[in-house]
């Protein structure tokens, strides 16, 4: 190593795993990225996302000062005028439209971000609006919406004991590409492993055989029919004496509306829509209920069907009523730095609630993405602030109804790293730091709900200098609320101690002041850990917790509920699957023979976060993968177009065919569609196909206990063509 050469000890926040990361440096760039062998958890695995981001840290398409749409060309501004001007323009949208028409859209890069949601929840605050987005209600709003029903809280979130359980069952994920949602698991193919390896089950039901079959068994379930297989499940747990009832009279209620719900689905029912044998599920119900700790855990896709509340709520069911709900080997609720799920219960905005004209709810703060488009041409929103993600290839966008819509608004700002195909929309975009040039705790999901089956913490300073432009997201909330005139965080205290830390963070001055890093100090401190130096000094790969032997959730002040009792049938739940069980059953039957769009998750890609990076993207664009069956059914042959239609959009698209696949399933890689991308060099010239132009958008196609769009399960149809317009 030369004498300008750095090593950090770090952890990668692409994802929820967070895997520990030494990173070498020389005059502030990066030269190389490994995984740290002296993390306490991932003990020296990293995946290549964040190996290889120094392709994205250093492209020469990132923003690196503040940028200013004039019709269609882009020209660099300081920060001081485009605050100015925005503040300008929000103010006036507000005076004339209210404070409601002033929204907010954050992506799943904002999760990772500590800081930025608690400044940028002040702003918000202090403006009155809360006209909050995000992709939440793309991937996990309804296990926050059954989490305060069944829970008391959307914060208290169960998580598998993996290193305990001897029967664990994952519905609609794939952890060894994509990391976990909602739960840390780095390693998580070595830890499904060792559950076979010390004699227990591990089954992935999924309508594709996925990487992390491997180190289990495999199921094929027919997509957005998880339901049926569910309800059938949780039937023949209480039929065959599965569940504990000394347990459930303790500590929980309403067993017998539960029981009574889901006693129509018998295995044989469930198998005529879902193809899961019947037999099978009795082969599931015996060995989950003989088990010694038993979980089941479920991820985006399932979380995207049109049911995606209802089967979380099923899914929670069991694990409590099986009595493993709080026990070594089941799922357990972990501590975090803070009582996170108590502090949400205390913020009304933060609890499901009514904010908007229609009967969609406000779910843990965010309303519907999928009605945003609407929410615009209705006139409701007329300014936005879009933050870590790029909606237009996210989310649902028939007829790139979203991108009319956005073109419409009087203000739309972008933070971001890149001008992406939503920045191109923008009046500004506005150039944040990487995650290596951040200081940070773990995503708040883990570090504030203790979602960790191996209980540890880390801090980590920033890695690298950004550049001399680029401004933390924290700063540029609090430095718009002064332009703006909005008092934040509830007193003029408050306010003006936050407004004097930006106006010196990049001063003369900063070197001399305490930083970001300060708060993180007060927040490990809080939480009875060593603050941040000793951190970095005596523990810079993490130090390990107490270990979480569970029983100490049910029965104590932790059940937030009214009563202090799991509820295991919420009224809200049962009275809609009542409601619509049979209507889409019926449904099912009806479309037995036609096509079904998912996703896919791909190792060298999260979102549309990678798809300007060179180490990773090489491929020019994503295909559909189906069966080799299905194939032969529709005259297809590997690599032949075809168009793809729903009752939404058409799109055209490269097939790939593979045992992989469930008959009757097809299954495209999201976040993809790149060709107008006009500040993503590499991005525009790998640009693939955006499957999200087959999803719909508008309260048809929302799920209306949690607001989460109908992204997984799209019926299609698809032909064969001779020619590709886009070849």
């Amino acid at each position: 190593m030369s004498d300008d050469r750095e090593k950090h000890i770090t952890f990668c926040r692409i994802c929820e795993a967070t895997c520990g990361l030494e990173v070498e440096t020389e005059r502030n760039r990066v030269v190389s990225i490994r995984p740290d062998p002296g993390h306490v958890v991932s003990r020296g695995f990293a995946c290549v996302k964040g190996t290889r981001y120094a392709s994205t840290q250093h492209s020469p398409d990132r923003l690196t000062r503040p940028v200013k749409r004039m019709g269609n060309e882009w020209q660099e501004i300081g920060w001081d005028p485009a605050l100015r001007d925005i503040a300008a323009r929000a103010n006036a949208v507000i005076d004339e439209h209210g404070p409601e028409s002033f929204g907010h859209f954050v992506g799943s890069a904002g999760g990772a971000n500590v800081l930025a949601p608690i400044f940028r929840g002040a702003l918000f605050k202090g403006v009155g609006s809360h006209r909050m987005y995000g992709t939440g209600t793309c991937d996990t709003m309804n296990k926050f919406r059954v989490n305060e029903e069944m829970y008391g809280s959307p914060m208290r979130l169960a998580y598998p004991d993996v290193e305990k359980t001897s029967f664990m069952m994952i519905l609609g994920a794939n952890p060894v590409v994509s990391g976990n949602t909602l739960y840390h698991l780095p390693r998580a193919r070595e830890r499904f492993a060792a559950i076979s390896e010390r004699g227990g089950l591990v089954i992935f039901v999924n309508p594709r055989r996925v990487e992390s079959a491997t180190a289990g068994e495999h199921l094929f379930i027919r997509p957005d029919t998880d339901l049926f297989f569910l309800a059938a499940l949780a039937n023949e747990l209480i039929r065959i004496g599965g569940v504990d009832r000394a347990r459930i009279e303790a500590h929980m209620n309403r067993y017998d509306v539960l029981a009574g719900a889901v006693a129509d689905w018998t295995p044989e029912r469930q198998a005529t829509v879902t193809h899961v044998p019947a037999e099978v599920v009795r082969e599931l119900a015996a060995a989950h209920a003989a088990a010694d700790g038993a979980a089941l855990y479920m991820a985006t896709g399932v979380n995207q069907g049109r049911s995606g509340t209802l089967c979380f709520w099923l899914l929670e069911a069991i694990n409590a009523a099986s009595g493993n709900l709080d026990r070594m080997g089941g799922t357990l609720m972990g501590h975090g730095l803070v009582d996170m799920a108590k502090q949400v219960t205390e913020d009304p905005q933060m609890m499901t609630s009514q904010h908007r004209h229609d009967d969609l709810p406000t779910v843990s703060g965010q309303q519907p993405a999928g009605m945003l488009a609407d929410d615009i041409f209705e006139g409701r929103v007329k300014a936005l602030i879009i933050e870590a993600s790029n909606p237009l290839l996210a989310c649902g966008n028939p007829d790139g109804r979203l991108e009319e819509a956005l073109s419409r608004l009087d203000l739309l700002v972008s933070i971001d790293l890149f001008r992406n195909e939503t920045g191109d929309l923008a009046h500004y975009v506005l150039p944040a730091p990487t995650w290596l040039e951040r200081p940070e705790i773990p995503y708040a999901i883990q570090s504030f709900a203790g979602c960790c089956p191996t209980p540890y913490m880390i801090y980590a300073d920033a890695v690298l200098e950004p550049p001399p432009g680029v401004r933390h997201e924290w700063w540029i909330y609090t430095r718009l609320a002064e332009e703006m005139g909005i008092q934040v965080f509830g007193s003029a205290l408050g306010s003006g101690a936050a407004k004097l830390a930006a106006r010196l963070a990049y001063s003369p001055l900063a070197r001399f002041l305490p930083g970001p890093e300060k708060i993180f100090d007060g927040m490990l401190k809080q939480g009875g850990l060593p603050g941040t130096r000793e951190m970095t000094e005596k523990h810079p790969h993490g130090l390990l917790l107490p270990e979480n032997e569970g029983e100490n959730f049910l029965g104590t002040d932790r059940v937030l509920t009214s009563d202090g009792r799991v509820d295991l049938a919420p009224t809200a739940f049962v009275e809609t699957f009542e409601q619509k069980v049979d209507v889409l059953y019926r449904d099912e039957l009806a479309n037995a023979d036609r096509l079904k769009l998912i996703g896919i998750r791909q190792v060298r890609r999260l979102n549309t976060s990678s798809s300007n990076s060179p180490d990773l993207v090489r491929e020019t664009t994503n295909y559909a993968y189906m069966s080799s069956n299905d194939g032969d059914r529709f005259g297809l042959i590997d690599g032949d177009h075809v168009e793809i239609t729903s009752k939404h959009g058409l799109i055209e698209i490269p097939v790939r065919l593979t045992d992989e696949m469930m008959p009757g399933t097809v299954a495209i890689p999201q976040c993809w569609g790149h060709a107008r991308a006009g500040g993503l060099a590499h991005a525009a010239s790998h640009p693939g196909v955006n499957s999200n132009l087959l999803a719909g958008d508008g309260r048809d196609n929302i799920e209306k206990l949690s607001g989460m769009s109908h992204l997984s399960g799209i019926l299609i149809d698809v032909r064969r063509i001779e020619t590709p317009r886009n070849a």
